[in-house]
């Protein structure tokens, strides 16, 4: 099993290249680079998304995430409830 590194993955990196601002924008603080891991609890079910890139605020540990992982943290959330909600067919004998 390969062991996650400190170091977002390089297609995880592509996202962030785009951003210009590396600067909170809740205190003005330094955002550096960083995993985290996505928590939603919801329905009494807790989703999780682990060793997400995301910008971390240094001086008030803001968390800024960029739109494309939201967007896929919220599909597999979508997916694991679709899949709750159908029933299985009941074979007959």
């Amino acid at each position: 099993m390969k062991k996650p590194d400190d170091k977002p993955s390089e297609e995880l990196e592509n996202v962030f290249e785009e951003e210009e601002e590396n600067i909170c924008q809740a205190c003005g603080g330094p955002l550096k680079l960083e995993k985290v891991n996505l928590e939603e609890f919801e329905g009494g079910k807790l989703y999780l998304m682990e060793n997400v890139a995301a910008y971390v605020c240094e001086s008030c540990g803001e968390m800024w995430v960029p739109e494309p992982v939201l967007k896929e943290f919220e599909k597999m959330m979508d997916t694991a409830k679709r899949h709750k909600t159908q029933s299985p067919k009941k074979k007959r004998t």
